[in-house]
Formats: C-alpha cells, sequence, structure tokens
C-alpha cells in the first residue's frame, strides 16, 4: 500500500507536523524524526499527532528506535517501526512488553482533550488505535491491517484492573506546575549566574590635584622640509593662503565745480634785454588777485631790424627794450569769478613780462558737485584692508584646523591697486553710493600642536622631581614672531603646564582589581596628590572592582 513519508526537521514544530499529516494524500503517514527527536520529546505532541491522524482519517507510524520515544508513542496509541520497510509495532504489543519488564505507562484519561488539541479538531471521546497484527517482522507497513488489529486491541485494552478500572501512575497532570517551578530555578540560576559573573563592572574616577607653572622659550621655525628638528626647538611652519575679493561702501565729501572756463586776451609786455629776444611758452600762468589763467600759445618775442633800430641800439648798450603782444588765456578752473572786468589791475606774469586786460573776460560759470575725493578714496581703501584682514584671518585659521597652533603674528596681506567706483574727482550721480573693491590675498603660517607639546613636555619633565609628571599643557601660543631670512623665523614659545603625582590608569588598575569599593577608595586616597575618588557600580548589589581589565573603566582626571 502506498504510504506518505514524512521527514521531521529539527527545527519544526508541533503545528508543522500536524500540518504536514493533515495535508498528505495518502491515508497511511510514516513520520520519520531526527536524532534529536525534540518536538515528539512530549506526550503532549504525540497524542496531539494521533488525534490529527484520527480526525483526518488517516494512520500515522512513527519510524524510530528511540526507547523514550517508543514509550510515548505507545501511550498516544501511534504504532512504531523500526525501518520504512519493518512491520509496525501496534500500542499493545510495546505496552505489554515494557510492561513485562516493569515498565509503567500514562493512562489516556489522564490526557485532558480540550487542553491538548488548541484547534478542538479530535473528539475525546473517539476510539484509541490499539491493536495486536500477527503479520511478519519484515511486512511492509498496511493501514488497512493496522486498522483491524485496532479494532481487537480496543476490546482486549478494556480489561479492567483488580478495582474494576485501570490506573495508571502518572505525572501529567503536575507537568504545568513542574514546568513553571523548573523554568523559574532555570530563570534564577541564570540571573545569579549573570548578576554575580557577567554584570559586575566599575567606574573609577580619580582627580588629581596638580600645580600650574609657566614656561617660556626661544624657539626656531623654517619652511623646508626635512630641515626642522622639533625636539631641540626647530619646527617646521605651515604655509596657508587664501584670496577674497571684498569691497566697502563709503560717503564721498569733495566739492568740485564742473561748470565752464572764463576766457580773454592779456596784453603782455616782455622786457628783453638780449638780441636773442623772449618765448613765454603755451600753458605759462598769469594770476589776478588769486585767480590763475594758462596762456593758449606760445608766444615769441624777437629783435630785429624789423622792430626798430631803436630797440637793438638799446640791447647793444646793455638796456632794455619793450616789446608788446596780445595773448590768449583761459582761467584754470570754472567758475564766474574768473570773469574778471577791464583793465583789472594786479596780474602777476612770468618773470622779465607785464600783464593787463584791456578788455573784460566771459565765459566763466558754476556748477558745484561732489565728487570722490583724495581723502575719501584713502579712508574707504583703510576700511577695506582693515575688513578684509580680520575675514580672511577667521578664514585662515578655520583651515588649519584644532591640530595646528596658528601664528597670528605672521599674517601677511597683500592688496592688489584698489578701485573705486566712482573714480577720484569724478562725480558722484544722485542716488549712487561710492564703493571701492580689491582683491587681497592673506597668508600665513601655522606649526604641528602635537610637536609643541611633546616639545613642552620634554623640556619642562627636566625640571621636575621622580614622582612627579606633566598632565596637560595650557595653550601654547608664540610671540614676538619676526623674519631671520627667507627660510628662517624665530619667536618666543609660551604655555603653562599642569604638574601633579606620577599615577597612571594601569596603576590605578592593578591597585583596584578584585577588591572591595571601600578598600579601593582608600589606597588611591593613601597617594600623594590624589584629592578624590569615586566608584560607581554596575549594577547595587556589586560591592567589588572585577578582576577582569575589560570591566573596569577608569577615569584621570585633573582637578580644576
Amino acid at each position: 500500500m502506498n504510504k506518505d513519508v514524512v521527514y521531521i526537521e529539527p527545527e519544526d514544530d508541533i503545528t508543522d507536523i500536524i500540518a504536514r499529516v493533515k495535508n498528505s494524500k495518502q491515508k497511511l503517514v510514516a513520520l520519520v524524526p531526527p536524532k534529536k527527536i525534540g518536538v515528539l520529546r512530549s506526550a503532549v505532541n504525540t497524542k496531539l499527532i494521533a488525534k490529527t491522524a484520527k480526525a483526518s482519517g488517516k494512520v500515522v507510524v512513527i519510524v524510530t528506535t528511540d526507547s523514550s520515544l517508543v514509550k510515548l508513542a505507545a501511550s498516544a496509541q501511534i504504532p512504531v517501526a523500526k525501518t520504512l520497510q519493518s512491520r509496525p509495532k501496534l500500542p499493545s504489543e510495546i505496552i505489554k512488553e515494557e510492561r513485562a519488564h516493569g515498565e509503567q505507562f500514562i493512562d489516556e484519561k489522564d490526557f485532558d482533550d480540550e487542553e491538548f488539541d488548541p484547534n478542538n479538531s479530535v473528539k475525546s471521546n473517539e476510539p484509541r488505535p490499539v491493536a495486536q497484527s500477527a503479520k511478519k517482522p519484515d511486512q511492509e507497513i498496511s493501514s488497512d491491517d493496522i486498522e483491524k488489529d485496532e479494532e481487537k486491541a480496543n476490546k482486549s485494552d478494556k480489561k479492567p484492573g483488580k478495582n474494576g478500572k485501570n490506573i495508571i501512575p502518572t505525572l501529567e497532570k503536575y507537568r504545568k506546575w513542574i514546568i513553571i517551578g523548573a523554568s523559574a530555578f532555570v530563570l534564577l540560576v541564570v540571573f545569579l549566574v549573570w548578576a554575580f559573573a557577567f554584570a559586575p563592572a566599575a567606574d573609577i574616577a580619580v582627580a588629581i590635584r596638580t600645580t600650574a607653572n609657566n614656561f617660556s622659550e626661544n624657539v626656531s621655525f623654517v619652511t623646508k622640509t626635512g630641515t626642522e628638528n622639533a625636539s631641540e626647538g626647530k619646527f617646521l611652519l605651515e604655509q596657508k593662503k587664501v584670496e577674497k575679493t571684498s569691497s566697502v561702501e563709503f560717503q564721498a565729501t569733495g566739492q568740485k565745480n564742473i561748470g565752464e572756463k572764463a576766457h580773454g586776451e592779456l596784453s603782455v609786455t616782455a622786457h628783453i634785454s638780449s638780441k636773442d629776444g623772449m618765448t613765454i611758452p603755451a600753458g605759462s600762468t598769469f594770476t589776478n588777485n588769486g585767480l590763475a589763467f594758462t596762456s593758449d600759445k606760445e608766444l615769441k618775442f624777437t629783435v630785429g631790424a624789423s622792430d626798430g633800430a631803436e630797440c637793438l641800439a638799446a640791447i647793444l648798450f646793455n638796456k632794455t627794450c619793450d616789446m608788446t603782444a596780445t595773448l590768449p588765456v583761459t582761467a584754470s578752473a570754472p567758475g564766474a569769478e574768473y570773469n574778471i572786468s577791464a583793465n583789472a589791475g594786479g596780474w602777476t606774469s612770468p618773470a622779465n613780462t607785464s600783464a593787463s586786460n584791456p578788455s573784460a573776460f566771459s565765459g566763466g560759470t558754476s556748477n558745484i558737485v561732489t565728487v570722490v575725493s583724495d581723502e575719501d578714496f584713502k579712508k574707504a581703501k583703510e576700511k577695506l584692508e582693515n575688513q578684509g584682514r580680520e575675514d580672511g584671518k577667521s578664514e585662515l585659521i578655520k583651515e588649519f584646523g584644532d591640530d595646528m597652533i596658528v601664528i597670528e603674528a605672521s599674517l601677511e596681506v597683500n592688496t592688489s591697486d584698489p578701485k573705486s567706483s566712482p573714480a577720484v574727482n569724478e562725480e558722484v550721480k544722485s542716488g549712487t553710493t561710492p564703493k571701492i573693491e580689491a582683491t587681497t590675498t592673506f597668508t600665513m603660517y601655522a606649526v604641528d600642536k602635537t610637536k609643541v607639546e611633546d616639545y613642552i613636555k620634554e623640556k619642562a619633565s627636566a625640571n621636575l622631581a621622580n614622582d612627579q609628571r606633566i598632565y596637560a599643557v595650557n595653550k601654547p601660543f608664540f610671540e614676538n614672531f619676526s623674519k631671520v631670512s627667507d627660510d628662517n623665523y624665530t619667536a618666543k614659545l609660551k604655555s603653562s603646564t599642569e604638574t601633579g603625582p606620577k599615577v597612571s590608569e594601569e596603576d590605578i588598575l592593578e591597585k583596584s582589581k578584585g577588591k572591595k569599593n571601600g578598600e579601593v577608595q582608600s589606597i588611591l586616597k593613601s597617594i600623594n596628590g590624589v584629592s578624590s575618588v569615586k566608584i560607581t557600580p554596575s549594577f547595587p548589589w556589586v560591592s567589588s572592582v572585577p578582576n577582569d581589565p575589560n570591566k573596569i573603566t577608569i577615569e584621570l582626571k585633573v582637578e580644576e
């Protein structure tokens, strides 16, 4: 007869097995458990399998040689076979054999059907599959044979004992309480092991009293890699550059007259004492009561026969000769005040000349506007440089980061030729705010902070006692930074150190492992320079510092 073989995996639970029995397409289902029978080690689970098989109209056979599983199967009225090809033993056979050896079995009446079957698919009054078979040992499993033997077994199983009842001693009704008690005991043991073996840990915080000591030392710097020697106070400078284009608005205060310039003609008399005559260049200045005028063209005075024998004769006898000519001039600046009247006196002219204006000057007008003055430009440039300096320095410091000591005195600022808009002496139109703009290059040096601190510790440690050590170096900085040559600089390094007793984390660990908290505090406080000791256990019941260094956290801090 065909059978369905179900191999039970170690991770399968009872619901998986029941589902596979229900879903089997064959009437005969052979269950093959793993070596570690796991889920089938429970009488409840074997009972559920038997009930499910009956409810589904199937016959279940467990294929096993495990003696404990054979007993459980027999108690649940499930046949057992040693192999898939051997004849199964019916529960009645197994029970009789085991009873002959003094074994006891759980009676079916001790099972609560409703408790064991969560789906209520099997009724408590269904007959049990118990029977005997006369089949040969190696005969194939047949569901028909098993059913026939079950009918016989049902009759023989009903024979009463001495008192007319089948009384089989069982602990099943106490099973729940036994499981609960065993579980509680296991949890208690696990908790105790965890609480006293794994949970204990401790944080030890030790505060040290220190003394501040000033540090000052002359050091030098180089810019070429490979020429430094930090242990001797010769540090390598690291340079960074940043370019920033910035602008500044400013207020124009200059005044300028952009009106028309006055024009006129002067009568210029030259006092000639040489036969070479005289020349007045174009652009020569003539002034009248502080108002300047410039000549529009060159004016030449030539001595010759054509100019009169009288003038030539005078020159020959070392006397001066006056010659007069007309010269157009233009005011040096616009303004109506340059429109002087005719025959105005007070003219000043180039050497050996005199001038007058036979006619009035005209054309001069006044139009005063605001312009960018030289003073405005200078002030704006200074403001631009100061503003850019702070911005550039801040950006450079940020670029160097916290691992470098920035030498602020090394800051160099190179500003390109600044341009103002409007330009100097140009009119500032209404509604326009003048602005100056320039590109500035900022350069600064910095030194490796770790190397500087190591140098300070090495130098300062030379003056300490054997039981003292340096705990901290406070904010080293440089003063009087100056350039000696293209590659060499000098400065004074200043800082302060915090010195105290020579106590290390390793020392504290060795003095604390495995000791009571109070004992550890007494030992550590006895060290000269230790101001306080605080032990924080991981849990309230932990009264000792663990022996395991991995469970001890030590914080060694300097008292502020």
